[in-house]
């Protein structure tokens, strides 16, 4: 038998390794993919950060099994990432993903500003007073300004069905969610035909 076939084989099996590894890495800056390689300046297992407003209230508690921080990159490396998002007196959201970072972005008015990146399945939801999800490849997470975005395929899941979408951006304070969509991906919907039933019951009564 020749060995041209298994060299092939070989060639693109290495080539297959390296696409999905590239396609696996963070999109974030090249400060967050030169820290995941280097040793960090403070190591911690089991952590939990907790950011307070100016007034002393809880602002997040973000939970993760382990923490890296790097101090030249400003960045913070976390694994199994778990965050709780207050924001009382209305419930809060939690967000969870297998992955994640915190550094500090510019904002347009020229201030600095903390922002959460989670990343591989991440999953955003509300609890009370109905169950409202958003998963998603990647979310950016504004604390200050209770705000998220990504630029990755989001599915929300809720009472009354799922939606799909190319993107998404949204207050979290007010729940007021924009959906992106593209030229090939249109905003689909989905509604459960349990709900087609409960207007009907309540329309009859």
């Amino acid at each position: 038998m020749s060995r041209w076939p298994w060299l092939l084989i070989v060639v693109g099996g290495l080539a297959l390794f390296i696409a999905l590894r590239d396609w696996n890495r963070v999109d974030g800056s090249p400060s967050e993919r030169f820290a995941t390689a280097g040793e960090p300046d403070l190591f911690m297992q089991d952590a939990t950060i907790t950011q307070f407003d100016d007034d002393g209230a809880v602002r997040y508690k973000l939970v993760s099994a382990e923490v890296r921080h790097y101090e030249d990159e400003g960045l913070t490396r976390l694994v199994a990432p778990n965050l709780t998002l207050n924001r009382a007196p209305q419930p809060p959201w939690f967000a969870r993903a297998n992955h994640g970072f915190v550094r500090d972005t510019d904002t347009p008015s020229g201030k600095t500003a903390e922002v959460i990146l989670l990343r591989e399945d991440v999953h955003l939801e509300q609890r009370n007073p109905n169950r409202f999800e958003i998963t998603a490849p990647t979310l950016r997470i504004y604390p200050n300004r209770q705000f998220a975005e990504t630029d990755q395929p989001v599915i929300i899941d809720t009472a009354a069905g799922r939606s799909s979408a190319v993107g998404l951006s949204g207050d979290l304070n007010t729940g007021l969610l924009t959906l992106s969509s593209s030229a090939t991906h249109r905003v689909h919907t989905i509604v459960l035909p349990a709900q087609f039933k409960r207007a009907t019951a309540k329309s009859s009564q």
